[in-house]
C-alpha cells in the first residue's frame, strides 16, 4: 500500500475543517441541454481520476506520532462511490438548483475515501447540472478550477473524443489561470517576482507589518457563531461588455467595478441588519503557482492571500466608492503579502494541531469573508457534448467567517455567487439584490 507524505500546506487545509465551516470547494456547471452522465463519467475518469493520483488516494494519519497526515492509495477505490445521482423536484428551476446545492455544502465528505464527490443533477429545466465537491487538501481553488475545466471541450460537441487535451496546459485554461484574481495580477503572471519583492523597498516591508498587526474585525452580522448549514445563490448573467464599459468610462478595471458593487451592496445590507460598518475586511486568494506549466500530478496548494478592506460606508457616493476601491487595489498590487501568507499557512501545517488552531483563529479574527474573482473561458465550452450555460464555484472559509462571494466570467457574461451562513446571513438573495442595485448605479455613473 503506497503512502505519500502530505505537504505542510495541504496538511494545514485538511486540519482546518470544523463543523461550522468545512474546507470543501464547491463548484457547479449547468446546461439547458440534457447531459449524458455515462459519457461524463468516462471523461472524469480519463481526465481527472487517471491523470491526478490524489483522486484515488485518501488522507490517513501518520504512522509516526505528531507527524503530518499522509496520502494513501485507496485499494478499494471505486468511482461509483463518489458519484451521486439526483433529480431536482418541480419546478426544477434555478431556485431548486440553488436549494439543492445549499443542502449539500454543509455535508462532510467520507474521510475513509478520497475526499471528493460529483453530483449528476437531472431535471434542471430541460437540461442538467453537475456539482463538484473537492476538499481543499487536494488542491487550491485555482488548480481545481483548471482540473474541472479540463473536463470541457472548446469546439463542436462532435469533436469530444478526437483528442484528449492535457488538462493543465491548454490555451483556454492558461488564459483563465493567468488572469485569475485581479488583486494578484502581477504575482499571478510572474510568480517568481515575489522572491525579489520581499527584500525591496519600504512599501513591501510595510505590507508585511500590515499583515501582522491588522486589528480584529469589528462585530457585525457577517461573522460569529457559524453553523453547518450554508445557503447559496447566484445572480442571473450580467453582460461582461456592460461592466467593461463602466470600467473604461471611469478609468478603472472590471475588478474595481465588481468589488465596488459588492462593497455598496454589503454596506446597504449591514445598515438593514442594524450593524453598519465603514469597511469590511475580506480575504482574497492569490495563485502563486507557475502558470506556464502543466499542473503537477500531485496537485496540492500553492497560493497566498491578501486582506482587502471594502469601502462599505453609506456616506460615500457611488463615484467616491469606486475611486477609493481602485486606490486600495492599486496599493496592494505587487505586494509580497500573498507570499508571506503562504509561508504562514505552510508553517501552520507543519506545526502541532494546537498551534495551527491558534493560527487559524488569528487569521479568522481578521476577515469577515472570502472574495474570489476568476475569469473563465471567453468562448462557450462543452461538457460531455452539452453546451455549458453557466459556471460558478466557492472557495471555503475558515474560522467564523460568515460569507463567501465568487465572481466568475464566462463566454461574455459574469455571474456573482453568494455563499452565506444560515445563522448569520439567512437571506443571501437580499444581499444579491443590493449588489445588483449598486451595479445599476455604477452603470449610471459611466453614462
Amino acid at each position: 500500500m503506497t503512502r505519500h507524505h502530505m505537504s505542510a500546506a495541504d496538511s494545514a487545509w485538511l486540519r482546518m475543517d470544523n463543523p461550522g465551516n468545512l474546507l470543501v470547494i464547491n463548484s457547479i456547471m449547468w446546461s439547458s441541454e440534457p447531459l449524458d452522465f455515462e459519457v461524463l463519467k468516462k471523461v472524469i475518469e480519463d481526465r481527472m481520476i487517471d491523470k491526478f493520483p490524489r483522486f484515488r488516494q485518501k488522507a490517513v494519519h501518520s504512522r509516526i506520532p505528531m507527524m503530518r497526515a499522509e496520502w494513501e492509495d485507496d485499494e478499494a477505490f471505486d468511482p461509483e462511490r463518489h458519484y451521486r445521482y439526483v433529480t431536482l423536484p418541480e419546478p426544477g428551476d434555478a431556485h431548486a438548483l440553488q436549494a439543492y446545492v445549499s443542502s449539500q455544502t454543509g455535508l462532510v465528505l467520507d474521510p475513509d475515501r478520497p475526499l471528493w464527490e460529483v453530483h449528476f443533477i437531472d431535471g434542471f429545466d430541460q437540461g442538467a447540472a453537475t456539482l463538484f465537491r473537492i476538499h481543499h487538501a487536494i488542491a487550491d481553488g485555482i488548480s481545481l478550477m483548471r482540473v474541472v475545466l479540463s473536463l470541457t471541450d472548446d469546439g463542436a460537441p462532435a469533436d469530444l473524443f478526437h483528442e484528449v487535451r492535457d488538462p493543465s496546459n491548454t490555451d483556454v485554461l492558461r488564459r483563465t489561470a493567468e488572469q485569475a484574481i485581479g488583486f494578484g495580477a502581477g504575482l499571478v503572471r510572474h510568480p517568481t517576482r515575489v522572491v525579489g519583492l520581499a527584500g525591496t523597498a519600504v512599501r513591501d516591508a510595510a505590507r508585511i507589518v500590515h499583515l501582522t498587526f491588522l486589528p480584529p474585525k469589528p462585530k457585525s452580522v457577517l461573522s460569529g457563531d457559524v453553523v453547518a448549514t450554508k445557503l447559496v445563490t447566484w445572480t442571473p448573467p450580467i453582460p461582461l461588455a456592460e461592466v467593461k464599459s463602466i470600467a473604461r468610462g471611469t478609468g478603472t478595471t472590471i475588478n474595481d467595478v465588481m468589488l465596488t458593487a459588492l462593497s455598496g451592496g454589503l454596506g446597504s445590507y449591514l445598515v438593514e441588519r442594524g450593524t453598519p460598518l465603514d469597511n469590511v475586511r475580506v480575504l482574497v486568494p492569490v495563485n502563486l503557482r507557475p502558470l506556464d506549466k502543466p499542473l503537477p500530478p500531485e496537485l496540492g496548494n500553492e497560493f497566498g492571500f491578501y486582506f482587502v478592506d471594502l469601502p462599505t460606508s453609506r456616506e460615500l457616493a457611488v463615484g467616491e466608492r469606486l475611486a477609493e476601491m481602485h486606490r486600495r487595489v492599486e496599493e496592494i498590487k505587487g505586494s509580497p503579502e500573498a507570499l508571506v501568507a503562504f509561508g504562514v499557512l505552510a508553517g501552520l501545517g507543519a506545526a502541532p494541531k494546537l498551534v495551527e488552531d491558534i493560527g487559524v483563529a488569528f487569521f479568522g479574527s481578521k476577515g469577515a469573508g472570502v472574495v474570489t474573482n476568476v475569469p473563465g473561458p471567453r468562448e462557450p465550452v462543452y461538457l460531455a457534448g452539452a453546451r455549458v450555460d453557466g459556471i460558478i464555484g466557492w472557495v471555503p472559509r475558515a474560522g467564523d467567517m460568515g460569507f463567501g462571494v465568487s465572481i466568475f466570467s464566462y463566454a461574455g457574461e459574469m455571474v456573482v455567487g453568494f455563499s452565506t451562513d444560515e445563522h448569520l446571513m439567512p437571506d443571501p438573495e437580499r444581499m444579491q439584490e443590493l449588489v445588483l442595485a449598486e451595479l445599476e448605479a455604477l452603470r449610471g455613473l459611466a453614462g
